[in-house]
């Protein structure tokens, strides 16, 4: 035990300056998200009447209530600069690979401590273990912390509506933004180890983790697309049908009569959203198709959400793996 804290006082002395930034800009995201989900909820105990609309507007063609004008206005308003904080969780996590993860071991070889430890230590990859692991362990509860705030935050935006069953906000709230901080944590161990130095590795570090997660998020799109569901506006009858808002949209598109997804859309569309090639196809009712979402049903959240998550974790496992052989394998400088 003693051990652990002589490891965690010298690893919070190292990098005391990026967990203080790190923790001031966590206290103050988390700060604003209760401060909007507070009011939020206060508008909506205030006006539930009025503010029930939000929750129906998509499937009425009616308007608001009477003299509920003002309170929406306030209510959207609010709920729009809310959903703003939404958007920066969701590049928190790699900011905090890029700030903590990439001086963790560049600090120690540029300053030339490193050498001394291993030369010290029976080994590498236990130093590196104990390098990282209060660091590592402070940035993902402050994250656990932001991704709980989230889920608060988008429930009282979204009050009417069952979020664990629900792709709104998918990626800004939950366990998303804790498995990534953990894959950009240790991309960001990783690309300082290469480099050995703590500016270039933090520049450096940026890209990579921005790289390797756009291309994670076109994989995993390109996979909810290879699964993703045919749901058309109106039926055979003309009836619309109810808009799925729970679902995770991937694309708008044509369904042929043979059943066949096609993503262009150019065409004349009645108002019973069939598609016709031309005018003059319209004209005589020679039909193309309908148009359609392809979407993920919301039912399918919680799964996609672990899938996407434990991806985001292997990425980091593997980061972790190739960093220690990359410090069992250096020479000292």
């Amino acid at each position: 035990m003693t051990g652990v804290l002589t490891w965690a006082r010298l690893s919070y002395r190292q990098q005391r300056w990026e967990l203080w930034l790190v923790a001031a800009g966590a206290a103050l995201l988390v700060g604003a998200m209760l401060w909007f989900a507070y009011t939020l909820n206060g508008l909506y105990a205030a006006s539930p009447n009025c503010l029930a609309f939000v929750a129906e507007e998509l499937d009425s063609l009616t308007g608001p209530p009477v003299g509920c004008g003002a309170i929406l206005g306030e209510y959207y308003e609010t709920q729009g600069r809310a959903s703003n904080l939404l958007g920066i969780a969701l590049v928190v996590p790699f900011g905090i690979g890029v700030i903590l993860g990439a001086p963790l071991v560049a600090r120690e070889i540029d300053g030339g401590t490193a050498q001394v430890a291993w030369s010290l230590s029976p080994s590498r990859v236990r130093w590196l273990l104990r390098r990282i692991g209060f660091v590592a362990v402070f940035g993902l509860l402050l994250l656990g912390v932001i991704a709980v705030t989230g889920e608060v935050l988008a429930a009282a935006i979204w009050p009417e509506r069952t979020l664990g069953e629900d792709f709104v906000y998918f990626g800004m709230r939950g366990l998303p933004i804790v498995a990534r901080g953990t894959g950009a944590m240790m991309l960001g161990v990783l690309v300082g180890a290469l480099i050995g130095r703590v500016l270039p590795a933090v520049l450096a570090s940026a890209v990579v983790i921005g790289i390797v997660f756009v291309g994670i998020t076109f994989a995993q799109n390109a996979w909810a697309e290879s699964e993703a569901t045919i749901q058309r506006f109106y039926d055979d009858a003309g009836n619309a049908v109810p808009f799925d808002r729970a679902a995770l949209d991937i694309e708008y598109g044509i369904e042929t009569p043979e059943g066949e997804f096609v993503r262009d859309i150019g065409y004349p569309i009645d108002e019973r959203g069939r598609v016709f090639a031309s005018e003059e196809d319209l004209a005589v009712g020679r039909l193309l198709g309908h148009e359609v979402r392809l979407l993920v049903l919301g039912e399918r959240y919680p799964e996609l959400v672990l899938r996407d998550s434990v991806i985001a974790i292997l990425v980091g496992a593997a980061a972790l793996a190739a960093a220690a052989v990359v410090v069992t394998r250096r020479r000292p400088a």
